[in-house]
C-alpha cells in the first residue's frame, strides 16, 4: 500500500513538497509537531473496522480500538507513519473487531486498558500480562486521560448494537466517539448536553438506522467520521441528512486517514489518502 497525502489545512506541520495539487507526494512520515496545550486525534484509514490515535504534545500516545480482523499490518503502518513506538493506554468502546488487541499490547508496550461492559467480553478472551492495568469504567465516569484531555462515559451499554459512548473533551473541543445504536442509547443521549461537539464519530459505519435526525439536530456537530468496514456500507440517506445539515462528512475509505489537529482555540484538518 502506497500512502499519499492530499491537504484540506495545515497548521504547523511537516511534509514533503510537492510540484502541484494534483500530482500528491509519497509521505514517509508525519511529524505532528505538537506544541504545548495541542493534541491531535487521527483517524486511521484501514480496511475493515475503527482505530483512532490520541497524541500529546507531552509524547504521549493512546489508541481507540484495534481495528478489524487482516488489519495489524495497516496499523503497524500507520502507527509508524505517525512514529509511534509505544502507546500507554488502548480503549476499548466495542467487543467487535478487537482482533488485534493482543499483538498490540505485546509490540507497543501498552500499560493501561480502558474497557465498559462491551471491551469486557474482548479481554475475557485475550491473554494480558498482570502489568498491564485493566480499568473498567461505566456511564458517567470521567476520566482525565492526557493533560487538557478529558474522557467521559456518556452511555455504556453490552445490547445488540451498543457499546461505550465517549465525550472526548480538550479545552472547548469535544470528540464525541459514539459505538451504541440503540433506541436506549439515543434517548440517553438526547437527555445530555451535548450542544457543544465539534466532531462526532457515527457508529456501526453508518449502517441505515444507525443515527437519527433527532441525533444529528441535538448534537449539531461540525464534522463527521465514517470508518470503512468490509460488510457494511453507510447509508446513503443519513448522508444526505448530514450534508442537508451543512455537516462535514469524511469517509476512510474516499478520504483516507483524517487527522484533527487541536489548539486550545482552533482546530485544523488533514487527510493522508491511500493508493493500493
Amino acid at each position: 500500500m502506497k500512502l499519499l497525502i492530499a491537504i484540506l489545512a495545515f497548521m504547523n506541520w511537516y511534509y514533503f513538497p510537492y510540484e502541484s495539487p494534483s500530482a500528491p507526494v509519497e509521505v514517509e512520515g508525519v511529524d505532528v509537531n505538537l506544541k504545548r496545550n495541542e493534541l491531535a486525534f487521527t483517524f486511521l484509514a484501514i480496511s475493515d473496522g475503527e482505530a483512532a490515535l490520541i497524541q500529546h504534545a507531552n509524547g504521549e500516545n493512546v489508541l481507540v480500538n484495534t481495528g478489524g480482523k487482516g488489519t495489524i499490518k495497516e496499523i503497524d503502518r500507520l502507527l509508524a507513519l505517525f512514529h509511534v513506538k509505544e502507546l500507554s493506554t488502548i480503549i476499548l468502546t466495542a467487543n467487535r473487531g478487537q482482533e488485534n488487541l493482543d499483538p498490540l499490547i505485546q509490540k507497543y508496550n501498552v500499560r493501561r486498558i480502558f474497557s465498559g461492559k462491551a471491551g469486557s467480553q474482548v479481554l475475557t478472551e485475550t491473554s494480558i500480562s498482570t502489568e498491564v492495568k485493566v480499568q473498567s469504567w461505566k456511564q458517567g465516569d470521567l476520566l482525565k486521560l492526557m493533560p487538557g484531555l478529558t474522557a467521559e462515559v456518556i452511555y455504556d451499554g453490552d445490547d445488540v448494537n451498543e457499546g461505550t459512548d465517549i465525550s472526548f473533551q480538550f479545552f472547548h473541543h469535544q470528540i464525541f466517539y459514539v459505538s451504541s445504536a440503540s433506541h436506549k442509547s439515543e434517548q440517553a443521549f438526547l437527555k445530555e448536553p451535548l450542544r457543544n461537539v465539534n466532531i462526532v464519530k457515527l457508529p456501526l459505519f453508518a449502517a441505515k438506522g444507525s443515527f437519527s435526525d433527532l441525533l444529528i439536530e441535538h448534537l449539531d456537530p461540525q464534522l463527521a467520521i465514517i470508518f470503512k468496514s468490509s460488510s457494511i456500507k453507510p447509508d446513503p440517506d443519513l448522508v444526505e441528512m448530514l450534508h442537508e445539515a451543512w455537516i462535514d462528512v469524511y469517509f476512510t475509505k474516499q478520504h483516507g486517514t483524517v487527522t484533527i489537529k487541536l489548539t486550545d482555540s482552533t482546530y485544523d484538518v488533514i487527510t493522508i489518502a491511500s493508493e493500493e
